[in-house]
């Protein structure tokens, strides 16, 4: 009897093993053209823990990311170094308390850093806290309200840019961001623009000065050297897809006005108008950068929340060189 469960033991791992194998396998092939042009820029730190990548931004010689711990839900930064070496940095409320926050977006500018919170608010730290290699933990030193959910950020030019999430029910956005652009597409989300005010408390005024019509699943926004836009598009199931748009296009069509807190805000549209190309790439994208050419994807896939990352490469930060001609024209 024990000879016999031993050898469906080895068998039933022998069969788990080819599964494993045959996944591996078949995603690559899959994503071949992503792999084959993609390179491994740096290891996303914190996997072997509950580190949930969600945010990445420029910082210096690297890169700062922000995400959260997948049972409690607190906040976290990792600065990585451009040698690969990375220091964590716990996040603290006003008062001291454990930030909990999605930290779905980080955006860097002068004395601050932004951190899109997931409800509503941009968190707002001092880059000098950030920086100060003895401090473990650091507290806010203030926030506003973004006129939209919060879910991820960037900079571009002299405006911080925050954007919502939207996808189905689940991820739903208020009924005001649910538009229907002049390209006839259905746009849901909202992307605030603050513009950089070295005279205010926090780095930027906190009435936006603009706002864009974004589409459904968008997880990270970045800018090119060539006046591209780039939205990152993913969700729980599926590829994850990198839209272009050009931006300058975007800015010369035609606006409206949407209200945010009781106020009249310029709104421009990103739609199929101005979409150039998609790339295609592997599940879970989050947040994106661009710096020195080069396109920086974060993925998500190899946490805890989803653990096949492991398998297939999810536990880098990727560089990309954007093609001149996209591989696809809408």
């Amino acid at each position: 009897m024990r000879q016999r469960m031993g050898s469906l033991l080895w068998r039933s791992l022998g069969v788990l093993l080819a599964l494993v194998v045959l996944f591996q396998v078949a995603f690559l092939l899959y994503f071949r053209d992503f792999y084959g042009s993609a390179e491994k820029a740096f290891w996303v730190p914190g996997l072997s823990g509950e580190f949930v990548p969600q945010g990445m931004d420029r910082l210096q010689e690297g890169f700062v990311l922000s995400g959260y711990l997948a049972g409690s839900g607190a906040a976290r930064l990792y600065l990585v170094e451009a040698d690969g070496s990375a220091r964590l940095i716990r996040l603290r409320t006003k008062s001291g308390h454990t930030l909990i926050s999605h930290a779905g977006g980080v955006a860097v500018s002068g004395s601050f850093v932004y951190l899109a919170g997931g409800n509503g608010q941009c968190y707002v730290f001092a880059m000098e806290d950030v920086l100060d290699p003895r401090q473990t933990a650091i507290s806010v030193v203030g926030s506003f309200r973004t006129g939209n959910r919060a879910s991820f950020c960037c900079m571009w030019g002299q405006s911080l840019l925050v954007g919502e999430y939207a996808y189905g029910q689940r991820y739903r956005t208020a009924d005001s961001h649910h538009l229907t652009t002049p390209a006839g597409d259905r746009n849901t989300a909202l992307v605030t623009a603050f513009p950089v005010d070295s005279e205010a408390p926090l780095g930027v005024s906190e009435r936006p000065e603009a706002a864009y019509s974004i589409p459904e699943r968008i997880q990270g926004m970045s800018f090119s050297a060539d006046g591209r836009v780039i939205l990152s598009a993913s969700s729980a199931f599926g590829a994850s897809q990198m839209y272009l748009y050009d931006f300058g296009g975007v800015l010369a069509d035609r606006q409206g006005i949407v209200w945010i807190d009781e106020a009249p805000v310029p709104l421009y549209y990103l739609d199929s108008d101005n979409c150039t190309g998609i790339l295609h790439m592997p599940p879970h994208a989050e947040e994106i950068t661009f710096r020195d050419g080069k396109l920086y994807i974060l993925f998500e896939s190899a946490s805890r929340r989803f653990q096949y990352g492991k398998l297939v490469g999810g536990s880098y930060v990727y560089s990309l060189s954007l093609p001149e001609v996209i591989q696809e024209v809408l």
